[in-house]
């Protein structure tokens, strides 16, 4: 066992460097939640990350908490668990109570068979929609769609306590519990349980965490006091990777593809586990070596997150890591072939000593640059002191001076390509074959200012794939040589590059370049392209480039650190999230180094990149979270279609990118209204009294100032216009103008077509009119009469001349009329009467009882047609008098009189009641009536207002 210890010991010992130590920065809950105990991470879908607590739920995007506290009165808010099954967030509670999240709002899960009263501790979503649900006390529940099922230890569960909950891609749930690692499956309704335990070889039979180890069917299991084991369930085989666990139960655990495992320990802290070289290294960082880890989470963008005990929530950006230990004036860095770490200093060059964790000195001299050979001689160059080779188990290092051929004893750089060695100094560039190590190699001759270089001061040396060689030189930009010939470029589209301190190349074979103070350049073969400003470079001075595993190019500058992707040219900014600010980078402090790293070397730190292997989010993920109509929010990815008076919208949005929340930046624009891109830092877009039309809010955010490679978020919707702007609406009303014109139309036809048959009948009641009037009886009658009344009473004659003048005056004075007054008619009537009294004497008798006559009015010679009428067909004699009476009655003008037939009838030319019906019909007026019996005949006229414009318009206002 001390054997076993021992060998344990120095395996997690000699770990520590190569692991090294992410900086972990604390996310403090908000001041009115200081109180409030993280103790469950999940990151959904959408990239929120949720936050379980023992007072309640809580969303965080990176800068802000937001709560989402139960009733009281339903659930205790104590969170042990959430996961997401399909596109909703599911909540577990202690006290049993299961949460879904519908919308922006969280229901409470109601089923038929009712909630577990157990602490729920897990969620999955298994083979045709089923359901998981691990509880701690009840064993496993599982719901179909229509029922809650459970599985517990009457099932063959080995226990009812479950620690944890893996569904793979069959939809098997993997449950840890106090018996070990069971699989449970449904199939066709029917339970299928298997357990792999102790007696498989689990290291321990209480299985606390369980998580995909990378290919299928093989799970990485922690435990309680057995430590990790790998469990390959296909074949039922268990293999244990530390017989010796000398730490505490196994919390959590979560794995980087292809590199290795972090562990969260129940007293002990964090733990890593790299898989290259199967060690397990114990994080020396006072604030975790001895916490409680309460659960672990590796975002979308590859940040490792924790929940420490008393700490809180902690975040580490995993791709940087530091090493403890600080040097001051680091200027060169290299990690040797046997994994040792090398450090050139102002004050010397230093390597790391595994067993005493710190860093020991082997050279005093001013150490510039650092290369390792394929051979695996090590070369130091110093400034002002020459060239030292040695080995990394050697301390009899070589010295090379001005005296074997170097043209200046400050060297900037070292580089080889095959056995040959290409040294930058400020004396020009020098090269020589790699002789075996402790012969003094032969120098070539230079290049310099005095040959095509132009220059003594040579900043770096780079071969590339394609066997050329290029030189950053101080004054004179960009060498290549190539086939045997220097090429220089000075000046690349109009701009002078003067200094080039770094060069690197890309997987595609292009040549990547930085300026003193123009950038960084890339070189594809045929032309030069300049990385601006505009497309996300920060800062213009940089001091290193290096091409990292994953083909990304690592930028370093004072302002922090960035990472190229050279086929995308999408730019990642790092600096404070990732412990490193204010940097004060010296020129090529880069190396790249195993295990897909890259170390930088910074003024007094050690930084390592690790491309890591998985696939990660290198954007912002935006998202609209809320859409306002005037003040009151819609459900916006359902409803898209708003009234002409919602014109009123205020877009909320946010930009989740938890590696630099504060990085992020806005722009938005909505098409149909927006001319260009709107920039901003607010989550927020007003848009008041928008026109009607169709629109498309898009918003994009970003973390490094470029917005040409972000992700666009839109949503369209329509504001109609008010309904008698719509085209239906206009096409109706344009409808109903063409179907009242037609009406109007034909009304005017008509009224015309009734008009001239009014003129035509009133023309023909004019004629036959005067004809009655002029006929040869009625002239002969009347100048009888008169001319007895001359011989009997000459004054009476000029009275009854009168008369008879006025009547037909009369006539030809009204017949150009529709109507008259009905006075008028009365008028014209009594002079008619006048003269038929002469004629019959008492034996016509004519009464009136027309009052209020001025008020209206009848077509002409209505009356006077009645009475000729009565007269005319009727026996006037003293035995047998005509009574004609005309008054007014019920709105009507009625002419009356007694029926007395003649015997001998005359003639007559139906034209009399006819005519007066078709008049009143053309004007529109309610018909005549006729009433006749054997003893009375009665015509009722409908009266007219006299007050309307009757010969204008053509029509009446009738009184009836």
């Amino acid at each position: 066992m001390y054997k076993i210890s021992l060998i344990f010991t120095l395996l997690t010992t000699s770990a520590f460097l190569k692991a090294q130590v992410p900086s972990f920065e604390l996310q403090p809950m908000p001041e009115q939640y200081q109180e409030v105990k993280p103790t469950v991470l999940f990151q959904a879908g959408n990239r929120y990350i949720w936050i379980g607590t023992e007072q309640g739920l809580f969303r965080f995007d990176g800068l802000d908490y937001q709560p989402f506290l139960m009733p009281d009165s339903i659930c205790n808010n104590k969170v042990t668990a959430i996961g997401e099954i399909g596109d909703r967030l599911w909540v577990g509670y202690e006290d049993g109570r299961v949460f879904f999240q519908a919308k922006a709002k969280f229901q409470l899960w109601q089923i038929e068979e009712g909630l577990p009263n157990a602490p729920i501790t897990g969620f999955g979503q298994g083979a045709n929609e089923l359901i998981w649900v691990a509880t701690y006390g009840e064993g496993l529940y599982y719901h179909n769609g229509r029922h809650l099922y459970n599985i517990n230890t009457d099932d063959g569960l080995p226990g009812d306590d479950i620690y944890t909950i893996h569904v793979d891609p069959e939809g098997d749930a993997w449950v840890g519990t106090d018996g070990g690692l069971s699989r449970c499956k449904v199939r066709a309704e029917q339970k299928q349980i298997t357990t792999i335990g102790k007696a498989e070889g689990m290291p321990d039979e209480i299985v606390r965490a369980v998580i995909p180890a990378g290919q299928a069917g093989l799970f990485w299991v922690g435990t309680h006091s057995g430590g990790l084991a790998l469990c390959n369930a296909a074949k039922g085989e268990v293999s244990i990777p530390f017989e010796y666990w000398p730490y505490a139960p196994i919390n959590a655990m979560v794995s980087y593809q292809n590199q290795e495992l972090w562990i969260g320990t129940d007293g002990d802290g964090l733990l890593r586990y790299t898989f290259r070289d199967s060690l397990l290294t114990h994080l020396r960082n006072p604030s975790f070596e001895n916490g409680r880890i309460l659960d672990l989470l590796k975002d979308a963008e590859g940040n490792l997150w924790n929940i420490q005990q008393f700490r809180g929530i902690s975040k580490a950006n995993r791709k940087f890591e530091q090493v403890l230990q600080k040097l001051p004036d680091i200027q060169a860095v290299l990690e040797s072939r046997d994994g040792a770490l090398w450090v050139g200093c102002q004050s010397g060059l230093f390597r790391y000593d595994f067993s005493a964790h710190q860093f020991e000195k082997i050279l005093p001299e001013n150490t510039l640059s650092l290369y390792e050979s394929p051979g695996g001689q090590l070369y130091a160059g110093t400034f002002g002191q020459g060239l030292y080779i040695l080995t990394s188990d050697t301390r009899q290092p070589l010295h090379l001076t001005a005296k074997d051929g170097l043209s200046n004893g400050s060297i900037l750089d070292i580089t080889g390509s095959g056995s040959t060695i290409w040294l930058a100094t400020l004396g020009g560039v020098n090269s020589f074959q790699e002789a075996p190590f402790g012969e003094r190699p032969v120098i070539t001759p230079r290049f310099d200012e005095q040959s095509a270089l132009g220059t003594n001061f040579t900043y770096t040396v780079f071969p590339d794939s394609h066997g050329r060689i290029w030189f950053g030189t101080d004054g004179e930009g960009l060498s290549v040589l190539e086939d045997g010939k220097l090429h220089n470029y000075n000046t690349i589209d109009s701009i002078d590059i003067q200094a080039v301190y770094s060069i690197t190349e890309d997987k595609q074979g292009h040549i990547w370049f930085s300026t003193a103070r123009e950038g960084v350049f890339e070189y594809d073969g045929v032309r030069f392209r300049h990385l601006t400003l505009r497309e996300g470079i920060r800062d213009l001075a940089i001091t290193s480039l290096i091409t990292a595993p994953d083909g990304n190019i690592v930028i370093v500058h004072p302002s922090g650190v960035d990472l190229l992707d050279p086929l995308t040219r999408h730019i990642i900014y790092y600096d404070e999230g990732i412990g490193v600010k204010g940097l004060e980078p010296n020129l090529n402090a880069v190396a790249a180094g195993s295990g897909r790293s890259v170390w930088l070397g910074m003024e007094n730190r050690v930084l390592r990149y690790t491309a890591l292997e998985e696939p990660l989010s290198i954007h912002p993920q935006t998202l609209i979270t809320n859409v306002s109509v005037f003040l009151e929010p819609v459900d916006y990815p359902l409803v898209s279609t708003f009234n002409h008076n919602q014109n009123n919208l205020v877009f909320e949005f946010t930009g989740l990118w938890y590696t630099d929340p504060k990085a992020v930046r806005y722009r938005y624009k909505l098409d149909g209204f927006d001319l260009d891109w709107i920039s901003t830092r607010d989550q927020q877009a007003i848009y008041s009294n928008l026109p009607p039309g169709a629109y498309t809010f898009k918003v994009v955010s970003t973390e490094n100032d470029a917005y040409s490679d972000e992700p666009v978020v839109a949503y369209a919707f329509t504001i109609h216009p008010p309904y008698w702007q719509r085209w239906w609406f206009i096409l109706l009303a344009l409808a109903g103008l063409f179907l009242l014109l037609v009406s109007w139309i034909r009304q005017r036809d008509r009224r015309q077509q009734r008009i001239a048959r009014l003129e035509k009948e009133k023309v023909q009641s004019q004629f036959e009119a005067l004809k009655s009037q002029i006929n040869p009886h009625f002239l002969f009658n009347s100048f009888n009469t008169l001319a007895a009344i001359i011989e009997e009473s000459p004054g009476e004659a000029v009275q009854y001349v009168d008369k008879l003048s006025d009547f037909y005056r009369s006539i030809l004075q009204y017949r150009e009329q529709a109507v008259i007054n009905l006075s008028e008619e009365l008028s014209l009537v009594r002079d008619y009467g006048y003269l038929l009294k002469y004629r019959y004497g008492e034996n016509l008798e004519m009464e009136y009882k027309v009052p209020d006559a001025d008020r209206y009015a009848v077509v002409p010679f209505a009356l006077q047609l009645l009475v000729e009428n009565a007269v005319k067909h009727n026996v006037i004699s003293s035995t047998r008098k005509l009574r004609i009476l005309i008054e007014i009655k019920r709105r009507k003008i009625i002419v009356a009189n007694n029926v007395q037939p003649k015997f001998t009838k005359e003639s007559s030319t139906s034209f009399g009641l006819e005519s007066l019906r078709q008049r009143y019909e053309m004007l529109g007026a309610p018909p005549l009536v006729v009433v006749s019996d054997d003893h009375l005949f009665r015509v009722e006229l409908p009266l007219l207002d006299a007050t309307a414009d009757l010969q204008k318009n053509g029509f009446s206002t009738w009184m009836f």
